[in-house]
């Protein structure tokens, strides 16, 4: 059984971890270290963390203009993935959006990324199309949307 699981904004201290979860999530494809640094330091972010025993186990950010959210990940380390940790942090997203008056979350999801696909159809996101090698050759995305 999980133990209670914290939501919280990122903070500064926070980063080395999340930085060695995202890793551990993508490996070579991780986005760089710098990019969470200016996520974090982008007033317009959403960038939260779902935490037990102090340790921070997933995380999702995503940058918010004009009434619309582009989510651009969510990364549950994978001895805490499958218990809904993923559905957690995309709640408390889609919520934080709403007080900032967006209407719309936009996010891409690798085409064979079935979790990540389930849990995005399941929160009633709707594929929209589909875009040719957007993660590199032969590895195409989904985009999907939700209105908030």
């Amino acid at each position: 059984m999980l133990e209670e699981v914290e939501i919280a904004f990122i903070s500064e201290n926070d980063l080395d971890e999340v930085y060695q979860i995202e890793i551990e999530c993508f490996g070579e494809d991780a986005y760089p270290r710098w990019v969470f640094r200016y996520l974090l330091e982008n007033s317009n972010s959403i960038f939260l963390k779902a935490s037990t025993n102090n340790l921070i186990v997933g995380f999702i950010v995503g940058i918010c203009s004009r009434r619309r959210c582009h989510l651009y990940t969510i990364d549950v380390r994978k001895a805490y993935r499958r218990r809904n940790i993923g559905s957690m942090l995309l709640e408390a997203f889609e919520r934080e959006a709403i007080k900032r008056n967006v209407e719309l979350v936009i996010l891409q999801v690798e085409v064979n990324n079935l979790p990540a696909l389930n849990l995005y159809l399941k929160r009633g996101y709707k594929i929209v199309k589909r875009i040719k090698n957007y993660y590199g050759l032969g590895r195409d995305a989904y985009e999907a949307c939700k209105n908030l």
